[in-house]
């Protein structure tokens, strides 16, 4: 009686990502005490146009935001993350479309790419610094020695936890076919909502801080877009849950045509 030689991964055995037989584990992620910076600019409206599909209408305006964040805990693992959102709207919600990130872990690199579509890359160092003047430093080098994006506030106003509004993501979601065709194995616009559940301290009061600032970016990155003016910028500390998001759009091959 001849040995049955067919594999035995069948499809109940896989994870939900590849190698499929060591997947990560699914959603929700759990984030605990991230520290982050965020900067509120405007933009140039024709450089942001360029990056947006035609399904996403841009607000007037032009205006984007910019995170930087240290994720010190969380179940797929401690990293530092960075991305940008350009402020639109899909069928009359607004959302935030965001066409860059870097982050320094690689678990995060995979669950973000695969499952939402943000196109994250690595980077050499993405950084908060606490001054001793009371500012909050960050930085990205996307490579090492590179000046990609600095920021600086100064956290001067107590806000409330409600002051962090979650806004839903966007994301271009785009398969390479592995023949080389010109149409994606798979095309979506993607969302989801990452929701920052401020930390209260002792005295009751949010981890929550408003104030002035400064960004600049100087060397090519995927976070680039040209700052017009600074219109606000908070420093927060956090706990937060990532759940699963849902697809708005799924391109065809007629989409192609």
């Amino acid at each position: 009686m001849s040995k049955n030689l067919n594999g035995r991964f069948t499809i109940d055995k896989w994870g939900k990502s590849m190698p499929a037989h060591n997947s990560i584990e699914g959603a929700p992620y759990y984030y605990r005490d991230t520290e982050c910076v965020m900067v509120e600019f405007t933009t140039d409206i024709d450089f942001a146009l360029d990056l947006m599909p035609p399904e996403l209408e841009i607000i007037e305006p032009a205006s984007a935001f910019m995170v930087i964040e240290t994720n010190h805990w969380t179940t797929i693992g401690p990293y530092s993350e960075a991305y940008v959102g350009i402020l639109c709207t899909y069928n009359g919600e607004v959302y935030g479309y965001v066409p860059g990130v870097y982050v320094t872990g690689e678990a995060s690199q995979i669950q973000g790419r695969e499952i939402y579509g943000f196109g994250k890359k690595q980077a050499h160092n993405i950084e908060l610094i606490k001054h001793d003047d009371g500012t909050v430093e960050a930085i990205v080098e996307v490579k090492k020695g590179s000046n990609n994006l600095r920021a600086i506030m100064s956290p001067s106003v107590n806000l409330s936890a409600g002051d962090l509004s979650a806004l839903p993501l966007i994301c271009l979601k785009v398969i390479p076919d592995v023949s080389g065709s010109d149409v994606p194995a798979l095309a979506q616009l993607t969302t989801v909502t990452f929701a920052a559940n401020a930390l209260i301290g002792a005295d009751g009061k949010a981890e929550v801080y408003g104030g002035s600032g400064s960004m600049n970016m100087n060397d090519h990155s995927d976070l680039q877009l040209p700052i017009n003016e600074v219109t606000g910028c908070v420093y927060c500390r956090f706990n937060a849950d990532l759940p699963y998001g849902s697809v708005l759009k799924t391109f065809t091959e007629k989409d192609f045509k």
